[in-house]
């Protein structure tokens, strides 16, 4: 696939015929990482993907019939062929209920529709080398040892529908995580991690990395014996992010109403309107908010339970799912506005806000005993109807006492539901942008504070440091 990608789009709509509606989304992924373990970087490289995803539609006295297809190598001359067979694939299909209903997008065009998407070449990386190799060198002249990944991201979509719509936008994303390993003067071995995410790798400081990590090995020199239990916690906001994530994707509408989310209502219906969290906690998703921008309409390459190929185009508006800790929107495709009318698609960012000041500095000097935790992986379902979710801690929990951080405990398993959380939280730090731990992969767009919540239930400890 040589072609422009609006040129594929083009040339697919233009092999649709009478009888059903046709969906192109051209997907151009670039990416430029760099890997480095042992203080030492190990790879670097460039890669760029096209694809090409079609999704025809058929209408039927009882509703909607799709299928769906991507290709990463299209030849042109086949294209006809190609859209035929879905069509027929579609037109054999079962009704979807999800894409039933509503108008396909129609007067939505960008005047930047034909325009080139912006290129990554090797310059990406000129903003991160000379800053990672002084680190590096640093932390080898010290007996640290880094290990890490950066990654910077420009994916570009082109949408296009056989209903007039056309759609394009290029989303820009870098992202970086260190870990580091030290061995203390008795011979354990402590390790630390820092992660942050930007729109580019300018926007990334190692310095600030490089702060977080020695700070952490600070804290490590004294162990202290804590026990598992109920605690006073102050979690970063790396770790809120990784808490209050899982608890938007638990924010089906269907699920809600079907009685199987932690949002549906007992004895029927939905939590909609009810106090869910704290009165300090909002979340809120916005395509235009200029620190995590993102995609502006839907894209949709399948439909699912929160999702509709139907919705493709459709413009985003912000929308708050939280408001002062009172449920007021879930997730799902437009057709399920008759059932939920608070229903809305899912948005490519979160940002939580609550109520708070100042840094993690500060949330630390403001308690008078608790643990920090650091950051949390491994992070499963337990119980959806509680939202009750289990995993573990990861480099580095730290006792706090009258303000001060004064040694390490080990790590724990925990088992807490975030909205349990969410609603225990007596302090928290102004909002920033961050780097989800478990997550990240996923999420990249997250604004969120540090927060210090009570009753945080650390079952067992972990062997990891």
């Amino acid at each position: 696939m040589n072609q422009h990608p609006s040129s594929l789009v083009e040339q697919a709509l233009a092999c649709a015929h009478e009888g059903a509606e046709l969906i192109a989304i051209a997907d151009l992924e670039q990416r430029g990482n760099l890997r480095w373990a042992q203080n030492s970087l190990t790879t670097n490289g460039l890669t760029r993907a096209l694809s090409l995803t079609l999704i025809a539609l058929v209408q039927e006295t009882d509703g909607t019939k799709t299928a769906a297809q991507t290709f990463t190598n299209v030849d042109t001359d086949d294209m006809q062929s190609m859209v035929n067979v879905l069509i027929e694939r579609a037109k054999h299909g079962e009704v979807s209920s999800v894409d039933s209903g509503v108008a396909l997008a129609s007067d939505h065009i960008d005047a930047t529709f034909d325009e080139l998407a912006p290129v990554m070449d090797p310059e990406v990386f000129t903003p991160l080398i000379q800053p990672l190799a002084q680190a590096l060198n640093r932390a080898r002249a010290e007996g640290l040892t880094w290990s890490g990944y950066a990654e910077a991201n420009t994916d570009s979509t082109w949408v296009g529908m056989s209903s007039g719509a056309r759609r394009v936008y290029h989303q820009r994303a870098a992202s970086i995580d260190i870990t580091q390993r030290a061995t203390r003067t008795d011979g354990v071995l402590v390790s630390s991690w820092a992660g942050a995410s930007a729109n580019t790798f300018a926007e990334l400081s190692i310095p600030d990395l490089e702060d977080t990590v020695r700070q952490a090995r600070q804290w490590s020199e004294v162990d202290i014996d804590v026990e598992p239990g109920h605690y006073d916690v102050i979690l970063t906001a790396e770790a809120v992010a990784d808490l209050a994530i899982p608890a938007l994707w638990e924010a089906s509408a269907r699920d809600a109403v079907e009685g199987s989310s932690a949002f549906a209502r007992p004895g029927g219906g939905t939590k909609l309107g009810q106090t869910v969290m704290s009165p300090k906690i909002s979340m809120t998703s916005d395509p235009d908010h200029p620190e995590v921008s993102t995609a502006p309409f839907v894209v949709e390459h399948s439909s699912g339970p929160t999702s509709s190929v139907a919705d493709n185009a459709q413009p985003l508006q912000a929308t708050q799912w939280i408001e002062s800790g009172v449920l007021r929107h879930l997730i799902g495709p437009r057709s399920y506005q008759t059932t939920v009318e608070q229903t809305r698609p899912a948005i490519d960012n979160i940002i939580i806000d609550s109520q708070g000041s100042g840094t993690l500095a500060d949330l630390i000097a403001r308690t008078e005993n608790g643990l920090l935790i650091t950051c949390l992986w491994y992070i499963r379902d337990v119980d959806r109807q509680t939202m009750l979710l289990t995993g573990l801690t990861r480099d580095g929990v730290y006792v706090v006492k009258d303000g001060k951080v004064v040694g390490a405990a080990s790590n724990f398993r925990f088992n807490v539901s975030p909205l349990d959380v969410f609603s225990n939280i007596v302090d928290s730090t102004d909002s920033s942008r961050t780097q989800p731990r478990e997550w990240g992969e996923y999420v990249q767009r997250v604004i969120a504070p540090a927060v210090r919540t009570r009753g945080f239930n650390l079952s067992t400890r972990s062997d990891a440091r």
